[in-house]
């Protein structure tokens, strides 16, 4: 009865999109990020976005009124979309293949420690002091960690400077050999990114991208971060909001934490299949506890299931499919291709959002539980029947995985060398 008060009370245009308004502002930046990526690349695209960003926070900050509140989440969500993207992408084209793992995680983990800072600072500060401070840790350490590092030495091969790509090369610790069969040269350059998508090496991995985009999106984990208070004072719980919000960021750094670690040791396909087994198993937990009568005595059961299932998803299924669609998007459809995915995805969990309150009316809790145990039992079968272990392989090797076998193609002969262009790093 709480649960269907709560969503009565509060299913109204106006709470949607105060939820939703920052949603649809990374939609529009992720739409646009390709087109921005390809133009001055990821990193250069990255750091002219965080002064809008802040600007955005400032707004918030000094609203005076609904309309202007909303205008900020705006500004902050289509100044924060392109980094969405992009940073995904960066990480990969930057990364040595040992470590391309963990630092693909690193800013989750980064991002969850702002949050919880953010929390912290509005427990002690006035609403427009938190948020003005908030601007500040968010633009800053990005902003710096920005200007040292140089563009990736994929955008700048394909833009024909290669002598600053050497130098992006060593100072990231990059061989060129590693590079240089991503870029696209002139042999290609006048091929359509549509012309591209129709390859079997292009179309499978962006397929493959979009299918585990779509489990992570109605997987339920938003559904279930979205309205976890309402769970748990469902289950009797009497926790502080606040005090919520920073036990799943702990719960997310600690396991995000310890995935950065065994990501590039135990590889992507061994954390995926087994967050997508333990997700499915605490869902179905939950289930059970609402469609058996007998299991009503183990009165921790379902808020224990509820902890592992955002546990289990947070070290894997979470974090873990960004990762390996930065490594198996191809280069030359990184811009597109990348932020037409995250576009994508960013539909779909807000979709996945907003109809969780229909189906818990027309299915109840068991019924929800139960549905999302099968969409995670889908992405236990989809890892297991088609997504290729990367772990240590450098960007060429990946995209040969997706090639057909009796394709007689080159990434090097298809692209071709620039005159004059050696693929070994200078000494």
């Amino acid at each position: 009865m709480r649960v269907g008060c709560f969503y009565e009370e509060n299913n109204n245009l106006l709470s949607f999109f105060t939820v939703t308004s920052n949603y649809i502002g990374t939609v529009a930046g992720s739409a646009v990020a390709g087109k921005l990526s390809k133009r001055f690349g990821a990193r250069n695209t990255m750091l002219w976005c965080c002064v809008p960003a802040v600007a955005g926070f400032v707004v918030t900050a000094f609203a005076k009124c609904y309309n202007t509140l909303l205008i900020g989440r705006l500004i902050v969500g289509l100044f924060s979309g392109p980094a969405f993207v992009l940073h995904v992408f960066y990480i990969s084209a930057v990364a040595s293949p040992q470590y391309r793992g963990f630092l693909a995680l690193l800013p989750d983990i980064v991002y969850m420690v702002y949050v919880i800072l953010s929390l912290v600072l509005g427990v002690y500060f006035p609403w427009w002091w938190a948020a003005i401070i908030s601007a500040a840790l968010f633009a800053l350490p990005t902003a710096v960690a920005l200007l040292i590092a140089p563009s990736d030495p994929v955008y700048l091969l394909r833009t024909g400077r290669l002598r600053e790509a050497k130098k992006a090369a060593k100072f990231f610790g990059v061989p060129i050999p590693d590079l240089a069969p991503t870029t696209t040269e002139e042999g290609v350059s006048h091929k359509s990114t549509w012309t591209l998508v129709k390859q079997p090496r292009h179309y499978r991995p962006l397929l493959l991208s979009a299918a585990l985009l779509l489990g992570v999106a109605f997987c339920g984990y938003m559904a279930v971060l979205s309205y976890s208070l309402v769970f748990l004072r469902t289950l009797g719980s009497t926790l502080d909001a606040t005090v919520v919000s920073v036990l799943l960021c702990v719960i997310r750094i600690v396991a995000v934490g310890l995935v950065s670690v065994l990501i590039d040791r135990l590889g992507r396909r061994v954390l995926l299949l087994f967050s997508a087994a333990g997700m499915t198993a605490s869902y179905l937990a939950l289930a059970a506890y609402f469609y058996i009568p007998s299991l009503a005595q183990f009165t921790h059961m379902p808020l224990l299931a509820l902890i592992l299932a955002i546990s289990f998803f947070c070290m894997g299924v979470g974090p873990v499919p960004w990762c390996v669609i930065g490594e198996i998007v191809p280069a030359r459809l990184s811009d597109a291709g990348g932020a037409a995915l995250v576009l994508f995805y960013n539909i779909t969990s807000l979709a996945g959002v907003q109809v969780f309150p229909g189906l818990l009316a027309a299915l109840g809790i068991g019924g929800v539980f139960a549905a999302h145990a099968g969409v995670t039992g889908a992405i236990l079968l989809l890892v297991a029947a088609a997504v290729p272990e990367t772990r240590g392989l450098s960007l060429q090797q990946i995209e040969e995985l997706f090639e057909d076998k009796d394709e007689e193609y080159t990434l090097v002969t298809a692209v071709g060398t620039p005159v004059g262009y050696s693929t070994f790093s200078e000494s």
